[in-house]
């Protein structure tokens, strides 16, 4: 599960990254609790959010995907395009309350990594 740890290791500094952002904007817009109506502490927000609601779907299906011993260059390539979306997608809420091609590409990147995953899952779990 090496592939996995790797992945959820990336992520989880990603989240840290994203979570210190989120801290650091509270502090500048004085929001304790809430957006505040400030769209720089949504903005923040949402990008951590984001991310915190679509990577444990994504490690799992990844750590599950490893055991079945898919081979490891589409491992390495699941796991690194979901990274990189997912990064994307953060600056792309970063830069604009309006909608960037960033966060389009991180957005139907991470949904297409998802499904791409699960249909492969499902294809194995099928009795062939």
């Amino acid at each position: 599960m090496e592939i996995t740890l790797l992945y959820a290791s990336l992520l989880s500094i990603l989240a840290i990254f994203l979570a210190y952002k989120t801290g650091t904007t509270r502090l500048k817009t004085n929001t304790l609790l809430g957006d505040g109506d400030s769209s720089e502490m949504l903005q923040s927000t949402r990008a951590f959010g984001n991310l915190i609601e679509y990577a444990p779907l994504a490690i799992i299906m990844l750590g599950l995907l490893e055991i079945q011993d898919i081979a490891l260059w589409i491992l390495h390539l699941l796991g690194s395009t979901f990274f990189l979306c997912r990064i994307l997608h953060a600056y792309g809420m970063a830069i604009s309350r309006e909608s960037t091609p960033y966060r389009l590409v991180g957005a139907v990147g991470t949904w297409g990594i998802i499904l791409s995953m699960a249909v492969v899952g499902i294809y194995l779990s099928l009795p062939l």
